[in-house]
């Protein structure tokens, strides 16, 4: 008796080009709403960014970059537990979003509170130690986005996967980014570090479980 065919996967038009544009374009909504409250600040003070522009953007911005990262994390989750795995093909759409926005995060701290002074950057990180967290993070970032491509995933074959576990060394210095800030509130930080912490504990789970489900192959066949 012929094996049945393998059953399609489930909503194939994740995988269009079309819908990797469609999420692109989604994520890309709060960086334009961003730029028109910076637009609104030129045209008239104090009415797109508040009495202070400078750190109200700063803020914002990283505000969707730490959203970015759980997103990015969660989609390998979600397309678990949700039977579809189609949806782990928009993790680097996510990925790449998230490097952007804590890039421009960095780049609108530089300009806008340090005035693109090398000596005032240098100073914060020793009264600031949630740059230093800040900038580690950033750093991580650097090699995932450039080695994102199916081009990288190939050269670098199993230690592609060892590269791209840093992404959870980047989540644990984002919380403590957060939650060092003065401005942050402990229910915002709370929130953020529950959410990667379920995204991080779920991953580990799935690994002791295919672990043990592996010595129970090897005893059974021994």
């Amino acid at each position: 008796m012929k094996q049945s065919a393998r059953r399609s996967p489930r909503f194939p038009w994740l995988a269009t080009r079309t819908a990797k544009w469609v999420v692109g374009c989604f994520l890309a909504l709060p960086l334009l709403f961003i730029l028109n409250a910076v637009v609104m600040e030129f045209r008239l003070p104090g009415s797109g960014l508040g009495p202070d522009p400078g750190q109200e953007l700063v803020e914002r911005l990283g505000d969707w970059a730490i959203r970015m990262l759980c997103f990015t994390l969660a989609i390998s989750t979600l397309s678990r537990l949700l039977k579809v795995p189609l949806l782990v093909q928009h993790r680097r759409t996510f990925g790449l979003w998230a490097f952007t926005y804590v890039c421009l995060h960095f780049i609108g701290y530089a300009v806008t509170l340090a005035g693109l002074d090398i000596t005032t950057i240098f100073g914060d990180f020793t009264k600031r130690p949630y740059i230093i967290f800040g900038l580690i993070a950033l750093s991580l970032m650097i090699p995932m986005a450039i080695t994102s491509t199916r081009g990288w995933r190939r050269k670098l074959g199993l230690n592609w996967r060892r590269l791209h576990r840093v992404v959870y060394i980047i989540a644990v210095c984002a919380v403590i980014h957060l939650w060092l800030q003065e401005r942050a509130s402990i229910q915002e930080t709370l929130l953020y570090g529950s959410i990667l912490s379920l995204l991080l504990i779920e991953r580990l789970v799935r690994w002791i479980t295919k672990l043990v489900q592996r010595k129970n192959y090897a005893s059974s066949t021994n």
